[in-house]
Order: C-alpha cells, then sequence, then structure tokens
C-alpha cells in the first residue's frame, strides 16, 4: 500500500471513533437542575426590575 493510501485509513478511522465517542459518551446533567427547569429559565424575564431615577410617566388623558 501507498503511504498516503495508509495516512488516509488512519484519519478515516480517526475521525469514526471521534464522532462515535461525541454520539455515544454518557450525558453529564447539571447537578440539581434538570433539563426541563433550564429550558423554563430560558425565556423568563428577569424579576427585579431597576424602578428609582428615570423618567416620570405622564397620564394619557
Amino acid at each position: 500500500m501507498r503511504p498516503s493510501t495508509i495516512i488516509i485509513v488512519i484519519l478515516v478511522i480517526g475521525a469514526a471513533a471521534a464522532g462515535a465517542w461525541l454520539v455515544f459518551a454518557p450525558r453529564r446533567p447539571v447537578p440539581g437542575q434538570g433539563t426541563a427547569s433550564r429550558a423554563s429559565d430560558f425565556f423568563k424575564p428577569p424579576q427585579d426590575y431597576k424602578t428609582s431615577s428615570g423618567q416620570q410617566m405622564k397620564p394619557r388623558w
């Protein structure tokens, strides 16, 4: 076999091993927080708004 063919075969085997490791590696969840709670917190607005100093509100009537 030619050296270039051997290098290509080694690269293909390495890429396959890396892909298998990414697909089949066990996922470690974040302790104390499940996936559902992280997903619901993503779009949750902040609950503490700055209310001091700023423009006064004018009534519209």
